[in-house]
């Protein structure tokens, strides 16, 4: 592991002379660009960040404490909290690594960035005549991140991470408007021409669109559907217990096509990295193998609380964050050699949805959801009518074990972490006019 600073060590040692026998010394430095651009202003701005965190007490009393700057080994500190308890990881070796190359890529120059911003305005007219990009806002960062313990855990880790948000308008009046948010490890991966049709068909669909009253069929889950299915899924794969909700006497959580994974380094991915928010080693973990549950994410202290090992998925968002156990980059595993047009022309009848529109409404107790959708209805492989303003709605339970396809195109979504899946077909759904 990696040496910390020696402010670090200073203000550890400060600690623990107050006859604490815990204490952890986070620190984070990073800087970041931010251009917007709107059809009448562009803007540009730069920022540096210098901030720390320290966690410290014993198993009955602790503290948490975070500013900006550098940590003064002085304080002062506050007086623990009783009932706090407090717990830190053991060192553990943490396998080999090779950080990414593109963790030392620049962030992006503002000329380039802005360039980047109206060529997806030029993209999106081209794919959709008289359609608007209405704003465009480009996040650019980087940061290092430097952890020590009493417990002898040390850590040095960098990120570099680029968020694009757009919102756009289509031709006509009204227009109808749709926006767009995605993540990439840095700006070069975004696609103008790939987003432009993105927003031109949702722009499309959902200015030609209406929705059923209600009908069932065979669906056609977009990447974009599915992520956010899988993102309201979450609360049953995190901690030990939730998970067994909607698993079977016989331990079946889905259809066989369903292999759910979390992996803290997955490669490209936007959090790759060798530890988690508190220095523990990340590693892949399979959630769910071909319908059978297998094991929830569980942080190292969760361990032996559940049936599984530890996964490394404690995330830290911010300094004035306190860590808590969630997924990096979860994502149900795509078939290579699926493509998505072999999953469209099984469809007989049923429906392609090509995006969610909005969040969806997930009741875990009760084994139901509903999420706005907007897509095209499809009848023996080809798209018949647009379809718009529709929910799609059913037991969380029956999607799982409805997943009859799954097609290669496995794409992330910044959701709850990076939430990843390729497109699904799914039967035993229904498309309604409304959520209830």
């Amino acid at each position: 592991m990696s040496q910390s600073s020696p402010s670090l060590d200073e203000t550890l040692r400060a600690l623990l002379k107050r006859h604490l026998s815990d204490a952890e010394v986070y620190a984070k430095r990073g800087r970041s660009r931010r251009l917007e651009r709107t059809p009448f202003t562009e803007t540009s701005s730069t920022s540096q960040e210098r901030a720390w965190a320290v966690r410290a007490g014993n198993r009955r009393d602790s503290f948490f404490v975070a500013a900006t700057g550098d940590p003064i080994p002085a304080g002062p500190w506050p007086e623990p909290i009783p009932g706090h308890a407090l717990e830190l990881p053991e060192p553990a070796p943490v396998p080999a690594w090779n950080p990414p190359s593109d963790f030392d890529t620049p962030l992006i120059g503002e000329r380039e960035g802005l360039r980047l911003l109206e060529s997806l305005g030029r993209e999106l007219e081209a794919e959709l005549p008289k359609a608007r990009l209405l704003r465009a806002v480009l996040e650019d960062g980087s940061s290092e991140a430097e952890l020590a313990s009493s417990r002898g855990l040390r850590s040095v880790t960098r990120s570099r991470i680029s968020t694009l948000y757009l919102e756009a308008a289509g031709p006509g009046r009204p227009a109808v408007s749709a926006s767009l948010y995605v993540a990439a490890r840095e700006p070069r991966r975004f696609h103008p021409t790939a987003l432009a049709r993105r927003l031109a068909d949702r722009l499309a669909v959902s200015a030609a669109g209406a929705p059923p009253e209600r009908d069932t069929g065979e669906f056609l889950l977009a990447p974009g559907v599915a992520s956010r299915m899988l993102a309201g899924l979450v609360p049953l794969l995190v901690g030990p217990g939730p998970g067994s909700r909607l698993t079977s006497a016989r331990g079946r959580f889905g259809s066989d096509r369903v292999t759910l994974i979390d992996n803290g380094r997955f490669p490209g991915g936007a959090f790759e990295a060798p530890v988690d928010g508190e220095g523990v080693p990340t590693r892949e973990v399979v959630l769910v193998e071909e319908g059978q549950f297998r094991q929830p994410l569980l942080a190292w202290w969760q361990e032996g609380a559940a049936h599984g090992e530890a996964s490394g998925c404690t995330r830290r968002p911010g300094w004035r964050d306190l860590p808590t156990p969630g997924p990096t980059h979860l994502y149900l595993r795509p078939e290579p050699r699926t493509p998505v047009a072999t999953l469209l022309g099984a469809v007989s009848q049923g429906y392609y949805l090509i995006d969610a529109t909005g969040p969806g409404r997930f009741d875990l107790a009760a084994d139901r959801f509903a999420l706005p959708v907007c897509g095209f209805a499809v009848e023996a492989g080809r798209a018949s009518a647009p379809v718009a303003r529709a929910w799609l709605c059913g037991g969380i339970g029956t999607f799982l074990k409805g997943i009859v396809g799954v097609g290669r195109d496995l794409t992330f979504q910044p959701l709850d972490g990076m939430i990843g899946s390729p497109t699904l077909l799914v039967t035993g759904l229904e498309l309604r006019a409304g959520a209830e």
